[in-house]
């Protein structure tokens, strides 16, 4: 399983704006179950330097190009339309696909 979250900080005074351009990407950008599913569509905590929001999608065998293209579309378009933002995008390997970065073999299941 490869999992793609992806991570936002922005501040506390862009907050009805982030709320507005999250709706405007999900409709320009939906979610496609060819790639993958969300496994945590966005989950928002508010801090004491403004708003940390985080997102987590499970990628279909073979779609990471494809899933990352979605993430980044989506992120463009906060950061295109946020004063401040801060965003990062990270891929997550499970042990069995992680195993042949270190010259191992998967364990078999």
């Amino acid at each position: 399983m490869v999992l793609i979250v992806t991570q936002t900080w922005y501040p506390a005074s862009q907050a009805e704006n982030a709320g507005k351009v999250y709706l405007e990407s999900m409709k320009k950008f939906p979610d496609d179950r060819a790639l993958g599913k969300p496994i945590l569509r966005s989950a928002v905590k508010i801090m004491e330097k403004g708003i940390h929001g985080i997102a987590i999608f499970s990628v279909k065998e073979g779609k990471v190009k494809e899933a990352m293209d979605l993430s980044v579309n989506r992120l463009l378009m906060f950061s295109n339309a946020i004063e401040g933002l801060k965003m990062s995008m990270d891929i997550y390997y499970d042990l069995v696909e992680s195993m042949p970065f270190v010259g191992l073999a998967a364990p078999e299941e």
